[in-house]
């Protein structure tokens, strides 16, 4: 009798030890898809080479110091690219959206020279293209200096919404991964709310009891980290593989540390929910275990 109810036992532990590392998990994921949802939203706007900068130089500059002022964009480490479109190469582009000859009309060719530069998506950002507009107004060789600043306003709002809303959502959803963490690891410990009494009763320290626990919940809440980045991955590559332009905003720095957020908080909420589980039961009276 009392070996089969030590194999129960056994069995009530390895199945509340899977449980609470699929709870967590589950939770990690729901997390993850927030922050990988974050992040693809930032990177919308920044990946789209539609949203550059562009230099037109007064009719006097020489060719030689617009070449010199792109060599200088273009050793930037926030520059992706720069180029270079000539007064004639504009006014051939103007002329085909036009569809008429206005350079024979008015006499002469209106159009300036100009640069059109394109910035890193890990640096762009409103306040670069202030920046650039500011510095290079104030060049005498630049006319004017030309980008979407409604657009980016529009979006640095929407992304200010979007941010705050994301944030209440992880705050919620940060309170039910911790409510559902905890009552697995509670369930998970009150199978072996005995074996704390008896360790008590035979002399055992509170710390040598509590510690076996708390690797315990470490570990439970590793693995869960690891399902969750192995099935993150797995809803990554499928919703690339849906969405081909999702392909484009992937960062690998940025995954890899949402991964490794996601690992930390499993291993610090298991951690904290299984200190106060077994904390609970080191101090709960003997009649009420039963």
């Amino acid at each position: 009798m009392s070996t089969n109810e030590n194999k129960f036992n056994r069995r009530r532990v390895r199945t509340s030890y899977v449980i609470s590392v699929v709870s967590i998990a589950m939770v990690l994921i729901m997390l993850g898809l927030q922050g990988w949802l974050l992040l693809n939203a930032r990177a919308v706007g920044v990946k789209n080479e539609s949203f550059m900068l562009t230099l037109f130089f007064r009719d006097t500059v020489s060719t030689n110091r617009i070449t010199e002022i792109k060599r200088h964009l273009e050793a930037l480490p926030e520059v992706k690219a720069v180029q270079y479109t000539d007064r004639e190469e504009a006014a051939r582009q103007f002329q085909e959206e036009l569809g008429e000859d206005f350079v024979e009309f008015l006499g002469y060719n209106p159009m300036p020279a100009s640069l059109a530069v394109v910035f890193k998506p890990e640096h762009a950002s409103e306040a670069l293209f202030q920046n650039f507009d500011k510095k290079w107004a104030a060049d005498p060789a630049v006319e004017k200096v030309d980008y979407p600043r409604n657009l980016l306003l529009a979006m640095a709002a929407n992304m200010k919404k979007l941010s705050w809303i994301l944030l209440g959502l992880g705050v919620f959803m940060a309170f039910i991964a911790i409510t559902l963490i905890n009552n697995t690891i509670r369930q998970a410990i009150y199978a072996r709310r005995f074996l704390i009494r008896t360790m008590l009763l035979v002399g055992a320290t509170q710390r040598f009891i509590r510690k076996p626990f708390i690797y315990s919940g470490i570990t439970q809440g590793l693995l869960g980290g690891l399902v969750a980045c192995l099935v993150m991955g797995g809803l990554v590559m499928l919703g690339e593989q849906q969405i081909p332009g999702l392909r484009e905003l992937r960062n690998i720095e940025d995954l890899a540390l949402l991964g490794l957020g996601l690992i930390a908080a499993g291993m610090l909420l298991s951690m904290i929910c299984t200190f106060f589980a077994v904390r609970k039961y080191l101090n709960i009276k003997t009649d009420l275990l039963y």
